[in-house]
């Protein structure tokens, strides 16, 4: 599902990389960047970890990128907080329409050998060119909604640890 042109967005603030094709894409785990995007989301990240306890672990073939800790970890939990929200800011007539934030929580995993990895990759290096595609990792704690028929994409907060309430289904 296609929402217009969006503007990446780091930390609340502007990076500059505009224009951004993006769909939405419940069928991939993971999301991918075209490569000027992923380049500029992977100089913010550098320059935000600058001096915090994390270091590359290019060992870990899990992902792409991956960073190890003085000891291994167990949660995201433990690293949310040198990490910020990527969004996507999608505009129309020099106006913000929506914006598509993705938490640390949504965007990070954990490597079976206990580093932290990003679970956004470089679309441009499996063909998907100038696209970015924004798969489910990233729509985590979201409830989505698509009305495919006017061709419309909504999202909005939702606790996903929990069982929703619902009347007259039985589970």
């Amino acid at each position: 599902m296609y929402l217009g042109p969006a503007e990446l967005v780091f930390g609340g603030r502007k990076t500059g990389v505009g224009s951004l094709t993006a769909v939405f894409d419940t069928g991939s785990s993971y999301s991918y960047f075209n490569d000027h995007a992923y380049q500029a989301l992977l100089s913010w990240l550098k320059k935000e970890l600058t001096g915090k306890p994390l270091k590359a672990a290019p060992d870990d073939q899990t992902l792409p990128l991956c960073w190890h800790g003085r000891r291994p970890f167990r949660s995201i939990r433990e690293v949310r907080k040198y990490f910020k929200p990527v969004a996507l800011s999608f505009n129309s007539g020099g106006r913000v329409k929506a914006q598509f934030e993705i938490a640390p929580e949504a965007y990070l995993i954990i490597s079976n050998l206990g580093n932290v990895c990003l679970g956004i990759l470089n679309g441009s290096e499996i063909g998907l060119e100038e696209l970015n595609l924004i798969g489910d990792i990233s729509m985590q704690d979201k409830v989505m909604i698509f009305e495919n028929e006017k061709k419309l994409i909504g999202w909005g907060p939702a606790d996903c640890s929990r069982v929703p309430k619902s009347r007259g289904v039985n589970i």
